[in-house]
């Protein structure tokens, strides 16, 4: 078959090297030359792959049977567009992975918490199955880890809306959805084109599949709701007739055949009603995929978080200092903000993603005594907190962390939580994080 992979990022990489082990002809595209790519495509191309850099033209579908699709192009392209009206199939890199993969599936999407809830999921059945591969939007590629998989291979997969929207075949034996929250309106004309990529998740379930979802969203709760699989829904606002909820300290599922103990709060390491969110989901999909009874307690309590979620980095003066960068949108700080009582100095700012800035009013009033608004979106963001907080306003991120370090007392919280994409100033929000943490370190220094 000749196929064309457009985008050679990770994904995109490959998609490419899968689908040339397995003996097809590939071409690939981007809008980058092969010096401006992160990757290096000599493997690649010693393999036979023909690379046409500097450009998408939908000139290079000419011949070709499959378009296989980086999750950063979006389906409204003109390659895409072309490829549709040729009749030619357009794919994406998790798809093509599925196609190729033996084994189980646990695949796990939400505005927020993904990360969180796939890295927790896989150390989880990591502790109980021989074979567990934790990836797709987090780390590994799915096509990156489907080689030498077997039918007792557990897939943990993060799985973003850019990747949701080109799946064809593609079927989570445990799907996880964890909430939907206005997010990339820059690719989404509409907030229900969103949610329907989200809600993608669920398909091609059938009645011996699991669909684990929170009920606080209505959205996501329709969504689980309309799926044939078995329903697993949880919720940490009251209890439910049937599902996972919190009560007196403790994670309980109740079902048809009682309750079951999933955790006691305490052995929770992570702050923040997000984070039990995320360590409900993550422990009844476990289940759902075999974990026995009474055996999450001790890799939960092991869990440390991954970095830039809420993550301390130390302490300046008596003030303790947290690395949220990766809180690229409102609901992700709203859901940061409720770890804390008072005293916070809040850092807000990056790349403007379409904020509701007015939305994060109430609950910064509540435990913040500043903001701090930095980068592109800084105008933005003291307008919105203009005559509710003090609020200071600086060009980059380095000016603010100081200005913000300097602001907080004894038994303060500096936390950056920006709402923003990292791209006005970094290549993104790892980077952005790092630079933070290296910035309080120099503070730190006598």
């Amino acid at each position: 078959m000749r196929i064309l992979v457009a985008g050679m990022g990770t994904s995109g990489y490959w998609a490419a090297h899968l689908a040339l082990r397995q003996g097809h002809e590939v071409c690939a595209c981007d809008q980058r030359t092969t010096a401006d790519l992160a990757l290096d495509l000599s493997k690649l191309l010693e393999m036979g792959l023909v690379f046409y850099g500097g450009s998408e033209s939908p000139g290079l579908l000419e011949g070709m049977e499959c378009l296989i699709l980086s999750p950063g192009i979006p389906r409204r392209s003109a390659l895409v567009r072309s490829a549709m009206e040729r009749g030619i199939p357009v794919i994406g890199e998790i798809e093509w992975g599925f196609r190729h993969a033996k084994g189980r599936i646990a695949a796990v999407t939400g505005s927020n918490g993904k990360s969180t809830t796939t890295t927790l999921l896989g150390e989880l059945l990591g502790a109980h199955f021989s074979d567990v591969r934790t990836g797709g939007n987090l780390g590994r590629a799915f096509c990156e880890m489907v080689e030498g998989s077997t039918e007792e291979t557990w897939f943990v997969l993060e799985v973003s809306s850019f990747q949701l929207e080109s799946l064809e075949r593609f079927k989570a034996d445990v799907a996880v959805l964890l909430n939907i929250t206005p997010d990339h309106q820059d690719r989404y004309a509409r907030f229900e084109d969103y949610q329907a990529a989200k809600g993608r998740i669920f398909q091609n379930q059938g009645p011996s599949d699991f669909a684990v979802y929170s009920t606080t969203d209505k959205a996501v709760a329709a969504f689980g709701a309309a799926t044939p699989s078995i329903h697993v829904p949880f919720t940490t606002a009251g209890e439910l007739p049937e599902g996972a909820f919190v009560r007196e300290g403790r994670a309980l599922w109740r079902r048809s055949g009682g309750e079951e103990l999933l955790f006691r709060l305490e052995e929770l390491p992570l702050p923040g009603v997000h984070n039990l969110e995320n360590a409900l989901a993550a422990c009844l999909a476990a289940r759902c995929a075999g974990v026995p009874e009474g055996a999450l307690a001790e890799p939960l309590s092991r869990f440390k978080g991954l970095p830039h979620r809420l993550e301390r980095v130390g302490e300046v003066r008596g003030a303790a200092v947290f690395n949220d960068s990766k809180a690229t949108n409102t609901d992700a700080v709203l859901k940061a903000l409720t770890a804390f009582r008072s005293g916070v100095v809040l850092l807000l700012g990056g790349k403007d993603k379409g904020a509701d800035w007015a939305s994060l009013v109430p609950e910064a009033k509540r435990c913040c005594k500043a903001v701090v608004a930095f980068g592109a979106a800084r105008d933005k963001v003291v307008q919105a907190f203009k005559g509710a907080l003090p609020v200071e306003s600086y060009a980059t991120l380095r000016e603010a962390t100081g200005a913000a370090l300097a602001m907080a007392s004894p038994g303060d919280s500096v936390v950056l939580s920006p709402a923003c994409a990292s791209f006005d100033e970094f290549r993104n929000f790892e980077e952005r994080g790092e630079r933070f943490k290296a910035w309080v370190r120099e503070a730190r220094t006598p």
